[in-house]
């Protein structure tokens, strides 16, 4: 699970990397159709010229509405590293036509000049290479569908020029595709890597170094975005603070390092029992808080129920637990207030049990 959850938030800041480009690219694709129009339209005719345009800024129009779509869902926080990845699908599939269009230009109905148009548009068509590859490196996907679209007619319109000049540079530009593919398969690798590291440099800043749990500093900086989204969507979230039953007497009768055990074990439990939406904390000393995002109370109730069963199952101890649900009422202090009451009240009355908040 954990595993599952660094490669939602790897896909999360390379995805975020390709928007935030976007605007990059929208504004070296202008330049490249401005350029493109002025060759056919030079070299063509001019109302050749005004329907490629045309073409080129509809099928262009799609990619930049989901640029900007994205942009203001990510402001408002309704992107998450959950429902990211299909983004980047979208972002793929609106750049097909445009990518399309482009490489329509060098198939146009040119007049006597072909071989002067086809090579300027080869010219245009590198520059747009090169900053495509800056633009989207971090989508290995996009930059292979660019690649292919715009280096393929380049070879295509080169064979058919039939002219030696034309068939050796078709010839140069295989080999060059072909090297250039490997190169961009290193250079994606070499990013989606170098992100990993970033973001497994941060989470070791928000890691409990024992048992690899999330610490507290991970769970504050989670509820500072979970709290407006519980308020947008009108979708409550749930809490389950608990603890070890006994844990100093299990120290003090099997040493510290079989309570570590112990700990490790008990963390890999949780992450089990929880969601992938699920956050799980070590709160402190053999003390564990899941925070569950969407969750009523009924809910929690189960979660905490298949915790406690699995805990007495698979280790020699039991755990206490109070739960608590989020209301637009009350800060998130109040929350765990309620819900440490709660585990108050289960070890009172016995340990081995969970207790609701307000019901006793």
């Amino acid at each position: 699970m954990k595993n599952k959850n660094n490669n939602l938030e790897l896909d999360f800041e390379r995805i975020n990397i390709l928007f935030s480009n976007a605007y990059l690219a929208h504004f070296g694709m202008i330049v490249s159709v401005l350029f493109l129009y002025f060759i056919v339209h030079k070299y063509s005719s001019p109302n050749v010229a005004v329907l490629w345009g045309v073409t080129a800024f509809v099928t262009y129009l799609p990619r930049v509405a989901i640029s900007i779509i994205f942009k203001r869902k990510l402001k408002n926080r309704e992107i998450t590293p959950v429902n990211i990845r299909p983004w980047e699908g979208y972002y793929i599939l609106s750049a097909i036509f445009p990518f399309l269009c482009f490489a329509s230009v060098l198939f146009m109905p040119y007049r006597e000049n072909v071989s002067i148009s086809v090579l300027f548009c080869a010219v245009v068509f590198m520059l747009m290479i090169s900053g495509g590859i800056l633009a989207h490196s971090t989508s290995k996907g996009l930059v292979m569908v660019f690649i292919n679209i715009t280096l393929l007619s380049l070879i295509v319109i080169f064979f058919l020029m039939e002219d030696i000049i034309f068939t050796i540079l078709a010839c140069y530009i295989i080999i060059a595709y072909i090297l250039l593919i490997r190169l961009l398969l290193k250079l994606n690798k070499l990013l989606v890597e170098n992100i990993a590291l970033k973001i497994e440099s941060k989470n070791q800043s928000l890691m409990d170094p024992l048992t690899r749990l999330w610490n507290r500093r991970r769970l504050y900086l989670y509820i500072e975005k979970l709290i407006p989204a519980s308020h947008r969507s009108g979708e409550p979230f749930s809490m389950i603070m608990l603890d070890i039953d006994h844990f100093k007497i299990f120290n003090d009768t099997h040493g510290h390092n079989e309570g570590d055990d112990l700990l490790v074990e008990v963390s890999k439990i949780l992450l089990k029992c929880s969601r992938d939406q699920d956050l799980v904390v070590r709160y402190g000393g053999e003390e564990f808080m899941v925070v569950l995002p969407s969750t009523n109370i009924e809910q929690a109730k189960i979660i905490a129920e298949r915790i406690n069963t699995t805990v007495k199952k698979n280790t020699d101890v039991t755990i206490s637990a109070g739960l608590a649900v989020y209301s637009d009422k009350m800060d998130f202090n109040q929350l765990v207030q309620q819900a440490d009451d709660a585990l108050y009240i289960a070890k009172e009355d016995g340990r081995d049990r969970f207790v609701v908040a307000g019901t006793h």
